[in-house]
């Protein structure tokens, strides 16, 4: 059984499809993007996304220009003549999870899946997440990796390495600063729009399942660092840019594209204040740091 579906979503102020000219069950693999989905919308469209089991084969093609790991997954990319890029994206267990070819700005997408249904969410998940990320890009949008909560109706995201303790700050936030709501925990995206840095909700939000279709303006960016006391210093400029641009997702290799993205994390961080918060997992870092961020 095929089908011929094609999904609508507005994620940040802009808006994707998603086609499926195969795999019969739709919409049901993409069960976080729910509260996205629209049928009509005015928001420009980034990418049109095909799924088709034949569109892509798991060979190599083109010159291999990088790879990049998280502990969850592996994607291989591959420059193609036309400029445009094919990756292959594998679990944690190295099994190819989906192969897809993009054109050079990413607004075109053709993806393949592979393995059970498992897999299948797991790569087209994140396909569409690394589509949205560098077309997005295009358009001043940036996919961050943080966690944010809402206070006050204000944004706050805490950023840092994996394991610093980012969704631990958030819950002790939630838990001892009443009023504040969890927007995203893994992959929010960040616009400056008419000179204001915006925080949005997505589909993507790791392992807390957290989907929410809200934005709020940036109070705050808080850069944790564990340390066995709490300490917390307002960053210039020029440290708030080099913590941003590697909380980014960017493609170094793709020069145009690295070359815009700076340029984004450069308005933002112009704009938007960032701590360096070196904390405990404790009540006080909380209070201390919500005491800071919501100053300015």
């Amino acid at each position: 059984m095929t089908t011929n579906q094609i999904l609508q979503y507005q994620v940040a102020g802009v808006s994707f499809c998603i086609h499926f000219e195969d795999y019969a069950e739709g919409r049901a693999l993409l069960p976080s993007y729910e509260p996205f989905l629209v049928e009509q919308t005015d928001a420009p469209r980034i990418f049109i996304l095909t799924i088709n089991k034949d569109a892509v084969d798991l060979n190599e093609a083109g010159k291999e220009i990088g790879r990049f790991d998280t502990p969850n997954s592996r994607h291989d990319v591959y420059l193609l003549p036309d400029g445009g890029y094919k990756m292959i994206v594998s679990n944690f267990r190295k099994e190819p999870a989906a192969a897809f070819v993009t054109n050079a700005d990413f607004s075109s997408i053709k993806v393949s899946l592979f393995g059970n249904k498992r897999n299948w969410v797991f790569g087209l998940n994140n396909a569409i997440m690394i589509a949205f990320a560098f077309s997005g890009a295009q358009k001043d949008l940036l996919l961050i990796h943080a966690s944010v909560t809402m206070k006050d109706g204000k944004g706050y995201l805490f950023l840092g390495k994996s394991g610093t303790g980012k969704s631990t700050h958030s819950q002790l936030w939630l838990k001892h600063i009443p009023g504040t709501e969890l927007l995203n925990d893994d992959n929010p995206a960040v616009r400056l729009i008419n000179d204001e840095v915006i925080v949005y909700g997505t589909p993507w939000s790791g392992k807390t399942p957290c989907y929410k279709n809200k934005q709020v303006p940036i109070g705050a960016f808080v850069k944790l660092e564990q340390y066995p006391e709490n300490i917390i210093r307002r960053e210039p400029p020029l440290k708030a840019f080099a913590t941003l641009l590697t909380s980014t997702s960017s493609m170094l290799w793709d020069k145009p594209l690295y070359e815009k993205i700076c340029n984004t994390v450069s308005a933002i961080a112009m704009r938007a204040p960032l701590f360096h918060l070196r904390c405990k997992p404790d009540e006080e870092a909380a209070r201390l740091s919500f005491t800071n961020v919501t100053k300015v």
